[in-house]
């Protein structure tokens, strides 16, 4: 069976465009709307795994046309709050949504989890598992596996997902700088991988230590590549996750990764997996 992973946000905190930014960028977007709007960092597995749960959640599920009543998991990357609002699990709740839907199991770090409490996660219908890089455990039919990021600069644990079913593989690898070793380890024991979703916050500038501008995505890539993570002809690739102050609007930004024949993300992208 296949996957379908629905990106249905891709904006770094501050979102395109910032509403209290007139840079070019954000002027674009506001002037030319579509592909150049982008919300805060979200994707959906088919309708059943959300990975993040960030503060445009429901704006994005309802633009994307998705039902969320049946996920069975989500995956938390981190605890910054673009990508982590719990408070849009009290949503699930009776009196907010009279309808049934799946019991959920929330998995990710502990720092990012600790935020929860079992009021309501008894009231809102779901439970709560902590991870940590390396781990591996199955949610339905997926198998995952966390994988260490290069974010938060050492004060937070962030993960990265491998999600696998049917012997092919997705890596959901944002926020993130160029990986450490650990997490180079992890992935050649995977192999590779049928699309990796990568982090591009930075457009053309340098990402520094927490993500990836074009320079040090392209090195990451070439590793990917030697280690036989990304396969040549098999392999999809995609950039995501970008902030106006990157410098490129999404046109310059599809010209810019283009040219080494790299997708890049907009809200409501669906890929096949």
């Amino acid at each position: 069976m296949t996957m379908t992973l629905t990106i249905m946000g891709t904006a770094a905190a501050e979102a395109i465009p910032d509403p209290f930014c007139s840079c070019r960028v954000c002027e674009v977007a506001r002037r030319e709307g579509g592909r150049h709007i982008r919300a805060r960092a979200t994707a959906l597995v088919n309708d059943d795994l959300l990975i993040d749960l960030g503060p445009d959640l429901l704006t994005s599920a309802n633009y994307a046309r998705k039902y969320l009543g049946n996920l069975k998991g989500l995956l938390v990357t981190h605890q910054h709050s673009d990508h982590w609002l719990p408070q849009n699990l009290y949503w699930r709740k009776p009196g907010f949504t009279p309808t049934s839907m799946v019991p959920l199991t929330v998995y990710g770090p502990a720092d990012a989890l600790s935020e929860l409490t079992p009021d309501l996660a008894d009231s809102a219908h779901f439970v709560w598992q902590a991870v940590t890089a390396g781990d591996r455990w199955t949610v339905g039919d997926y198998t995952i596996t966390a994988i260490p990021a290069t974010h938060g600069g050492g004060y937070l644990e962030p993960l990265l997902y491998v999600i696998e079913r049917d012997g092919r593989r997705l890596f959901y690898s944002t926020d993130t700088a160029p990986y450490g070793e650990r997490a180079w380890e992890l992935l050649r024991d995977l192999g590779p991988m049928a699309l990796i979703v990568l982090d591009a916050t930075a457009g053309e500038r340098s990402g520094g230590d927490g993500h990836h501008g074009l320079a040090q995505f392209l090195e990451t890539r070439a590793r990917m590549i030697a280690e036989g993570i990304l396969r040549p002809g098999y392999t999809q690739l995609v950039a995501h996750h970008f902030s106006h102050n990157g410098g490129l609007t999404h046109d310059e930004l599809v010209e810019a990764y283009g040219r080494h024949d790299v997708a890049v993300a907009y809200d409501g992208m669906e890929l096949a997996v």
